[in-house]
């Protein structure tokens, strides 16, 4: 106990709120904060049996440097220490952290520029292949057209072998075995523009001689030897006069068939006639009217 604890023995209340008051003093030093609130008896108190405070007291009065009452405890130094560990680590993760998001923000930009690169060749690829495309299919086309034009040929050549009269008047009577030589054969003489007429004329008695309209074989004919015709003269081609039941007749374009009874009105059509490239009549259709 102190000397000056000695010399002024203490009450017991007010050596317990001395007690109280040397455990806050020893409190603030470690929080910087006193935690009770001090009276005038509780300064008396300390200023007279509290030596820490005395001391302070003496070294402020003569002036010499505030020692420090109390060290940081084992305690606090390892929680310290402690704090500065994680903190460090912290940062640590941190830079690595912004190392990563940079990194990945690189590898992002890359491969932004990977997928606008393929979308760019992919629409290039697709543009290449859609002409291509177009391509293949007009000449699927032009070839499905041949192909049809050469079946069409095949068929005009089997009808003129089958009708040796026919094919006699138009001096195609003695035809090639070999297809192609026949097509070639039948090509140059119909596509002539007296042929071409010749042929609508042996048409035209054909459908007098038995009463009736041209059947499917000599219409294909005719406006096959048509189209051979027109090759060479697409700027004013011939064309087919063609007319429905019902209309007026037409002396004009227009002829009766000899079996036909008088009238003026358009029963049927026998055979279309041939018009030239300004539309002039050459050969008027063959019609029955009522």
């Amino acid at each position: 106990m102190e000397s000056s604890e000695l010399n002024n023995p203490l009450q017991p209340k007010a050596a317990d709120r001395l007690e109280k008051l040397k455990a806050g003093w020893e409190e603030q030093s470690k929080y910087s904060r006193f935690s009770e609130t001090l009276e005038t008896q509780d300064l008396r108190l300390l200023l007279e049996h509290y030596p820490p405070l005395q001391e302070l007291i003496r070294q402020i009065a003569t002036q010499q440097p505030i020692k420090a009452t109390s060290q940081p405890s084992e305690k606090t130094n390892q929680q310290l220490q402690k704090a500065i560990q994680e903190a460090d680590f912290a940062k640590q993760k941190l830079t690595e952290t912004l190392a990563l998001l940079e990194k990945t923000q690189q590898e992002a930009s890359q491969l932004k520029s990977i997928h606008k690169n393929s979308v760019d060749k992919l629409q290039e690829e697709s543009k290449q292949l859609q002409e291509q495309l177009s391509s293949t299919q007009q000449q699927l086309n032009q070839c499905q057209l041949q192909l049809a034009e050469q079946n069409t040929s095949l068929e005009e050549i089997a009808f003129l072998r089958n009708e040796p009269e026919l094919s006699k008047r138009l001096d195609l009577g003695s035809l090639p075995s070999d297809n192609t030589q026949a097509l070639i054969q039948i090509v140059a003489v119909l596509a002539q523009k007296d042929n071409l007429e010749r042929l609508w004329q042996a048409l035209k008695e054909r459908c007098e001689a038995e009463k009736r309209p041209a059947n499917g074989q000599e219409m294909n004919l005719l406006k096959t030897a048509l189209s051979w015709y027109n090759h060479n003269w697409r700027t004013r081609p011939f064309q087919l006069i063609e007319i429905v039941a019902g209309h007026s007749y037409d002396y004009e374009k227009h002829q009766k068939s000899l079996h036909t009874a008088s009238g003026e009105t358009i029963h049927a059509l026998h055979l279309p006639g041939l018009a030239d490239g300004s539309g002039k009549p050459l050969c008027k259709a063959l019609v029955n009217t009522r």
